[in-house]
C-alpha cells in the first residue's frame, strides 16, 4: 500500500508540472526574450532602409538588453535546452552582426562604396 501512494503522487505531480498552462508559458518564457531580440534586429534594418537612424540603434540596443535577459532567464527557471542555445545564436548573429552592419552601411559607409561594403562586411565576419 505505502508502495502505490508513492506512485499515485508522483503521477499526480507530473500531471500538475505538465497540464497547466503556467507551466507551458514557463518553458517557454526565455525563447519568448531571444524572438522578442530577433524581431528587434529585423526592425532595425527595417528602420534603417526608411533612414530612421534612432530607431534604429534604439532597436539594437534593446535586441541587447533581451538578449543578456534570455539566457539569465532560462538559467533561472532551469529551462536550458540545444533548442534555445541555437535560437541565441541565430538571434545574436542578426542583432548583432548583421543587424548594425547594415545600419553602419546605409547610414554611412554607403558613401565609401566598395570599401565601406567591405568594412561592413568584415565587421560581420568577425
Amino acid at each position: 500500500m505505502k508502495n502505490r501512494g508513492r506512485i499515485g503522487r508522483r503521477r499526480r505531480s507530473a500531471a500538475v508540472a505538465t497540464g497547466r498552462g503556467g507551466a507551458l508559458l514557463i518553458r517557454f518564457l526565455p525563447s519568448t526574450f531571444t524572438i522578442s531580440a530577433f524581431c528587434f534586429g529585423l526592425t532595425s534594418v527595417r528602420f534603417s532602409l526608411f533612414h530612421k537612424w534612432e530607431h534604429a540603434v534604439t532597436c539594437v540596443l534593446v535586441a541587447a538588453l533581451l538578449d543578456a535577459l534570455d539566457g539569465k532567464v532560462a538559467r533561472l527557471l532551469g529551462q536550458s535546452s540545444r533548442f534555445g542555445a541555437e535560437l541565441d545564436s541565430l538571434s545574436d548573429l542578426v542583432c548583432f552582426g548583421v543587424a548594425p552592419s547594415i545600419v553602419l552601411f546605409l547610414m554611412s559607409a554607403q558613401a565609401y562604396g566598395r570599401v565601406g561594403w567591405s568594412a561592413c562586411m568584415f565587421y560581420t565576419i568577425c
